[in-house]
């Protein structure tokens, strides 16, 4: 299945926040409560409001950083 390319940047902005809200979440719950039973509970709200809260931040940033990127490259 093919998307749009005008729908590139938010599909990119997406998977980077689904990617980087998972591993930063489950490194972050691993660091503070340690590889305790319920783990995967704790670690899958963690996940749940990082994916909240980065999804509209990649999609306020990335346009932003490719600016930046645009300019010293």
């Amino acid at each position: 299945m093919k998307v749009s390319k005008k729908y590139s940047t938010l599909l990119f902005s997406m998977i980077m926040a689904l990617m980087m809200s998972f591993a930063m979440s489950m490194v972050m719950t691993y660091v503070a409560v340690g590889l305790v039973p319920n783990f995967i509970i704790i670690w899958g709200r963690s996940f749940l409001v990082g994916f909240i809260v980065a999804l509209p931040t990649a999609l306020i940033v990335s346009p932003i950083a490719k600016k930046i990127v645009d300019r010293v490259t």
